[in-house]
């Protein structure tokens, strides 16, 4: 009778939260599918209650309900490899975590393990207590709808940082497993004195080739993440100094063409026309270089190299199409949480989409307004700019791929890498077209 209580009371529900907490993880719902979680929750009792009763020893036992934790959770619910192993060490960790609080609370208190377990009353507290404890995990995941796949986004990179975590914690249980089995041996009776030196051995020396692999993967990611910096940080440098060429070419074009004109006043003794052409041009200098010089002190502030690079190229690019742009940044640290491949992309394809729409007006009507800003509640991106006017019906439509409004086709990704990019970090993106004026506003909630 006592052992059905306990495996109805304990041993079920023990096997049922911690493939909850499990589940929990990844975001997943135990009650998704139902007779999966009977299923393993049973074969999960079973087990360890089979173990109790065989008498294994506690570094074993724990060993053994890992590699039935991960069988289960490859037969059962047809997890990959990588992906069991994990939920097993999760469900291990959790149980060897709690088992360790729970004694250290109650031997602060002289009471050991035996005494607990003699004691109906303690033993009946203790494991309220632990059930307690897994419950208060799982609803914790679960309220807060945790996902570790947010935290590992499936790329190379990411997926050598999850196997760093997950050899690493067991690396951690592992040494936990040998202090906690001396801590216990010594203070909790003769339960826990059958250890060979043999295995003593085996598990010190997979504490030690677990740490060499450790070691090795560590240095493979890090020069992964060196690697995944340098291009982070490279391709907007490159794609920078592609825009300067070309904008250094397209000017070294018009002053070609402006001294072919004046060649052809002075060679035609037209010295008016080539005076007032003269002074037209020196006019339009002038005027650029103001304007340049207000938006270099404006660049000047900016720590980040690369966005500062690519403002930069775009501020040329401007002055090359005679398209008046205006840099108001009023805070230089909002974004510095985020990363700057991703600031590259949302900055570069929304300067690229205004220069592009406003080089179809006049040039006096040319104008860009970019603003980078904070209120009490949020951080934005503004950019304005003159152009066509986008129909509304089509204002949503402009952030699916392929949306493009050049007659060869071409292109129709950057506002929908824009739109990709700032969702990830739950931006919003309000557009707005009006009697040929065009802007976009991107907020981020203050971090």
């Amino acid at each position: 009778m006592d052992f059905l209580l306990r495996f109805l009371l304990v041993d079920l529900p023990e096997a049922f939260l911690l493939l909850t907490i499990s589940l929990a993880f990844f975001n997943l719902s135990v009650f998704e599918k139902k007779k999966q979680a009977i299923l393993f929750s049973l074969l999960f009792a079973v087990t360890g209650e089979l173990l109790a009763l065989l008498e294994v020893p506690y570094q074993p036992k724990v060993i053994l309900m890992f590699l039935t934790a991960t069988l289960l959770f490859l037969t059962i619910y047809r997890f990959n490899t990588l992906k069991a192993v994990f939920m097993g060490t999760v469900d291990l960790g959790v149980m060897i975590l709690t088992e360790s609080i729970i004694l250290a609370i109650f031997n602060s208190q002289q009471y050991f393990l035996e005494e607990i377990l003699s004691t109906t009353m303690l033993t009946v507290f203790a494991r309220i207590f632990y059930l307690g404890m897994f419950l208060t995990i799982a609803v914790v995941l679960r309220v807060n709808k945790f996902d570790i796949h947010q935290l590992f986004r499936q790329n190379r990179l990411n997926r050598y940082l999850l196997l760093l975590i997950l050899l690493g914690s067991i690396e951690f249980l592992l040494i936990l497993f040998m202090n906690t089995s001396f801590f216990l041996r010594e203070n909790n009776s003769s339960l826990f004195a059958i250890y060979t030196p043999q295995f003593q051995m085996f598990i010190q020396l997979a504490i030690l080739a677990l740490f060499i692999v450790i070691v090795v993967l560590f240095r493979i990611y890090l020069n992964l993440t060196i690697n995944r910096v340098e291009e982070e940080t490279g391709t907007p440098y490159l794609n920078s100094i592609h825009d300067l060429f070309t904008a250094v070419r397209s000017m070294k074009h018009d002053s070609l063409n402006h001294y072919t004109a004046i060649n052809g006043f002075l060679k035609k003794d037209l010295h008016s026309y080539a005076k007032e052409y003269v002074e037209q041009l020196l006019k339009e200098t002038v005027l650029i270089e103001r304007s340049a010089d207000s938006s270099v002190q404006v660049l000047e502030q900016i720590k980040n190299p690369a966005v500062a690079s690519l403002l930069q190229s775009k501020m040329v690019v401007c002055l090359v199409e005679r398209i008046s742009l205006t840099l108001e940044i009023k805070e230089i640290t909002q974004f510095s949480q985020y990363k700057t491949y991703d600031l590259v992309k949302i900055l570069g394809n929304l300067l690229d989409n205004a220069i592009r729409a406003t080089s179809y007006e006049l040039e006096e009507n040319r104008y860009i307004l970019f603003e980078w800003g904070q209120t009490e509640d949020e951080h934005y991106l503004y950019i304005e700019n003159s152009g066509p006017t986008i129909p509304e019906n089509q204002l949503q439509e402009i952030f699916q791929v392929g949306y493009t409004t050049k007659k060869n086709g071409e292109g129709g990704l950057g506002l929908a890498i824009v739109k990709n990019v700032a969702e990830r970090y739950n931006g919003k993106i309000k557009v707005s077209s009006v009697d040929g004026i065009t802007s976009f506003r991107i907020t981020f909630a203050n971090r």
